[in-house]
Order: structure tokens, then C-alpha cells, then sequence
């Protein structure tokens, strides 16, 4: 099964667009997860939407903004504030876990297998096949 991230931007309007992704597609959510760089300079979240894998299980989407989100520990923001109460008005089920930052990593790729092996890891989603 290939399981890719597919990138969204990091601004207000891909927001929405991540939002609008919950809302029509809550049913195939297997998790929203919340990737936190909280103990380097520039403390920034990343956040993604970790689809179920396709029916015969060929592909599993996973929708990323990367550093979208300023850290919401301790203190909250806007953002963080409308992807949970998106999350929670559908029943999706929200993870966090703090990693290392996306600017350790030359390029975005290095940056997407490091996540999937993280999220392997912690059997969020299934292994390879």
C-alpha cells in the first residue's frame, strides 16, 4: 500500500481547505495529528489529516500543512482553536506528538518518511505490506 502526504499551504485559506476536508470527508478520518516542534527556536506545528487507507488498501492519503500553526501550549490560537472544534463537531479523533522541526530535513520528502515512520511507530497507521 503507498500511504503519501499530500501538501497544503500554510495560510489562512488552506485552513479552510483543510477544514472543508474534514467536513466532507469525516466518515474515511482515521485520526487528525498534530506534529509539534516545541523544543527548538522557532516553535511551530505542523497538522494532517490521516485518511483510512482506500477500500482494497492501495493507497492511504494524508493531507499535511507543515509549520502551519504557531505552538498552542500554553497558550492558544485561533487556528489550533478551529481545526479542534472542527475535529470534535465531527468526532474525528486528534493525536499530538512532539518531533523533530521540518527545517532538520533538506527537502520535504526526507521530512514526509521521517513523519510516516514516526506514525508507524506509534501504530497510527498500518505498517507496509
Amino acid at each position: 500500500m503507498k500511504q503519501s502526504f499530500i501538501k497544503l499551504g500554510e495560510g489562512l485559506t488552506d485552513l479552510f481547505e483543510f477544514n472543508t476536508l474534514i467536513e466532507f470527508n469525516y466518515q474515511r478520518i482515521a485520526h487528525i495529528v498534530y506534529f509539534h516542534s516545541s523544543k527548538y527556536e522557532n516553535q511551530r506545528s505542523s497538522v494532517a489529516i490521516i485518511m483510512e487507507p482506500t477500500r482494497e488498501r492501495h493507497f492511504q492519503a494524508m493531507y499535511i500543512m507543515i509549520n502551519a500553526i504557531k505552538y498552542p501550549y500554553p497558550d492558544s490560537n485561533k487556528k489550533f482553536e478551529l481545526i479542534n472544534d472542527q475535529a470534535a463537531k465531527y468526532h474525528v479523533d486528534v493525536k499530538a506528538i512532539d518531533v523533530q522541526p521540518p527545517d532538520f530535513f533538506p527537502d520535504n520528502e526526507l521530512y514526509f518518511n521521517y513523519l510516516t515512520s514516526v506514525l508507524r511507530l506509534q501504530r497510527w497507521i498500518p505498517p507496509l505490506q
